[in-house]
């Protein structure tokens, strides 16, 4: 089979994608508890090239080089492994290969990624069976997806977080994202206010998702524009220190959350009066197939931005890496 892979970390991330190689190699064959995958699509995650410099190896550890990278795949179940009874051949699914690693969980026997490859192998118990659901509309759902639903209301691991309800005031940093176009749905159908960050250009596409207010990010300090707004919560797919430090603690009500996605920094702390936490995935399959069923029942509608061949795999990294996508950047196989 073909897979892209990576033969090393490297600190320069554009170089490591421009590096990385279309290899021949044997087809996985699945051990005990998980399954073999054909690839039909991939989702691109900004994780994925994250991954390349080896700064999140305490989160996601690369076990083995070369390492075939890719965390969101949506495919049909080609052999299944002793102790699976869930799944069974000719299963379409998506799942994310992502979640078989975490700082939470004990490492298991495979590291995270794999899914940039004509075959890959998932434990079985992370699969969402997906029906005839077009690929397209539901491989964005595996991180993204689960991301947002999680963050917004269940919570993860030890973590309680979201909790968002009808009349919930909410700031979502990047709306216009792959993580934020799918936060801004749900929670405009929860019934929050919910207000977001974007370019002028994006301001009609965030809008129709549900956004009620724009802060256009290039000219507007969204912590002035919504100081003593008493917020019930951020929701940061950015990442910037001061976005937490200095702007937050002037739009949060006392005990408001700010929940990131995208701030590692091991020195990041809630100021007095805010509720910091860094959001941890918790590969749940009936999160999942709840995901699924909405857009199945077409309230939730997963944005693609862009749908590269399998054979130009590092243009699709390069687009995520250059962070002026509307939703997400898929690869098709």
């Amino acid at each position: 089979m073909k897979a892209w892979r990576l033969d090393a970390y490297n600190e320069d991330v554009p170089a490591a994608i421009e590096g990385m190689k279309l290899e021949d190699v044997p087809v996985p064959e699945p051990h005990d508890g998980t399954v073999l995958i054909k690839t039909a699509y991939c989702s691109v995650n900004p994780i994925d090239w994250k991954l390349f410099s080896g700064g999140f190896d305490g989160f996601f550890p690369v076990k083995v080089f070369p390492y075939t990278p890719g965390f969101d795949v949506a495919g049909v179940v080609e052999k299944v492994g002793a102790g699976v009874t869930d799944l069974a051949v000719g299963d379409r699914i998506i799942c994310d290969l992502g979640l078989v690693e975490s700082c939470v969980d004990p490492p298991l026997k495979q590291g995270a990624g794999g899914a940039f490859a004509e075959y890959c192998i998932a434990p079985g118990d992370i699969c969402s069976k997906v029906g005839d659901a077009d690929f397209e509309s539901v491989v964005g759902l595996p991180l993204a997806g689960l991301t947002a639903f999680q963050a917004l209301f269940t919570g993860s691991h030890n973590q309680d977080l979201g909790h968002c309800k009808e009349g919930d005031k909410v700031l979502i940093l990047g709306g216009a994202g792959g993580v934020g176009t799918i936060a801004l749905q749900l929670a405009s159908n929860a019934g929050c206010h919910v207000t977001t960050t974007a370019s002028a250009a994006k301001f009609d596409f965030v809008k129709g998702l549900g956004a009620k207010e724009i802060i256009n990010y290039h000219d507007q300090d969204w912590g002035e524009v919504l100081a003593g707004q008493d917020y019930d919560m951020i929701f940061d797919c950015i990442g910037l220190m001061d976005d937490l430090n200095v702007r937050a603690p002037k739009v949060l009500k006392k005990g408001g959350k700010f929940i990131s996605i995208a701030n590692f920094d091991p020195s990041a702390k809630g100021p007095d009066g805010v509720e910091f936490a860094v959001f941890l995935l918790l590969s749940k399959t009936t999160d999942l197939d709840k995901m699924v069923q909405m857009v199945k029942d077409g309230k939730l509608k997963i944005i693609n931005d862009k749908v590269y061949p399998f054979a130009e795999t590092p243009a699709a990294l390069k687009q995520s890496l250059g962070g002026r996508s509307s939703g997400k950047v898929l690869i098709k196989l």
